[in-house]
């Protein structure tokens, strides 16, 4: 297997999370089971009525051992204002353009190769390559797997996981959390000069003022930094829609979606608390979109050794998106490590230096020897 090729071949598949990803997931089956894999598919409808599948590749004798596991994602991001088309891959000036590339497709090819290079006999504990839908947008597919997956109610998590998105093939022991919900008022549209209607921004008002409040206690106020990121403060980012009413309408609706990232001993209810009571005092509807835990492996933990040890790094990161690890870490010691930059991810264009492709197959083989041969 051929991690560049495979990669390419996956790129030419629209995986944006809004759609189903079952014909790519069909393929992916198969080449699993080329490599001797025994697969699970993980299905569940998500909210919008759409199929999608999250599959588990297992090769290895039964020997009592947990083994290891290889995480990734194969939905993307949209893919708006590209040069190209961004479902065909392009190679030039060292780099494979296409969607996914980087964020994740090209981490998952690799993970594939790696599981080919071993034959079930060379291991005396499994090896998992996981690979889920739905990352991008709340980590639906991770939790699919946690909650319905036979293969691992049978043999148990596996002891370790490596999740394979981009840290330029860094150790990363930590990340921030993702908390997203919005809030809505509610009016009543009307010519804004007969002074017949009910004007949602008005009632949202109040409620931004005291989200602002939030904002600089949580970006300004030192007790609540935690040094081990950069920046080393949260984000309580805000944004506003009234759906670009026209200005001499009274806007029947206005939304604030506010995006929040704890970090590791946060407690982070307590702000969700007080958006909701700042909601219900002003008379708003909060709906929860997101509520995904920030993670933290000790840096002494075993599979950040091994991480330090395989990349001859001496300290390992934290960065401050997240992943599904957010999901698999409370089941398996989880080190964050893979190809590509996340500067590349989500942009027009999206990349991945082509000598990543070696360098991360080399890194995932070594994990594999250590945990599993």
């Amino acid at each position: 297997m051929d991690a560049k090729e495979l990669t390419k071949t996956l790129i030419g598949y629209n995986t944006v999370s809004v759609l189903s990803n079952v014909e790519v997931m069909d393929y992916l089956t198969g080449t699993l089971e080329s490599v001797d894999c025994e697969v699970e598919r993980v299905e569940y409808t998500d909210s919008a009525g759409v199929l999608k599948v999250n599959l588990i590749g297992r090769k290895g004798r039964d020997t009592g051992e947990r083994g290891l596991a290889f995480l990734g994602h194969i939905d993307t991001v949209p893919a708006i204002g590209w040069s190209a088309n961004p479902f065909e891959a392009r190679i030039a000036d060292g780099k494979m353009y296409g969607r996914g590339s980087c964020d994740m497709k090209g981490s998952v090819a690799c993970m594939i190769e790696v599981a080919s290079r071993y034959s079930a006999s060379q291991l005396d504990a499994p090896l998992y390559v996981v690979i889920t839908a739905d990352e991008e947008v709340g980590y639906f597919g991770a939790s699919a797997v946690v909650e319905k997956s036979q293969m691992f109610k049978q043999h148990g998590f596996p002891q370790y996981g490596v999740v394979g998105e981009p840290t330029e093939l860094h150790t990363v022991y930590a990340h921030k959390g993702a908390v997203r919900f919005s809030v809505a008022a509610h009016g009543r549209a009307a010519h804004s000069s007969t002074g017949e209607g009910d004007n949602a921004n008005l009632k949202l008002i109040p409620f931004l003022s005291e989200m602002r409040d939030i904002y600089q206690e949580l970006t300004t106020n030192a007790q609540y930094f935690n040094a081990e990121f950069s920046p080393p403060c949260t984000d309580w980012n805000i944004t506003i829609s009234d759906g670009e009413c026209a200005a001499n309408i009274t806007s029947p609706l206005s939304v604030c979606n506010i995006n929040y990232r704890p970090m590791p001993g946060d407690d982070a209810q307590v702000w969700i608390n007080r958006a909701r009571e700042s909601a219900e005092r002003h008379g708003l509807t909060l709906d929860m979109l997101i509520d995904a835990d920030p993670v933290r492996t000790p840096p002494d933990a075993e599979i950040i050794r091994a991480g330090l040890e395989i990349t001859g790094e001496s300290t390992p990161q934290t960065v401050a998106y997240g992943t599904d690890a957010t999901v698999f870490a409370p089941h398996m010691e989880t080190v964050i490590i893979g190809p590509g930059s996340i500067l590349q991810a989500h942009t027009v264009d999206e990349w991945m230096a082509l000598d990543q492709f070696d360098y991360a197959v080399s890194i995932f083989s070594q994990f594999v020897d250590r945990f599993c041969v």
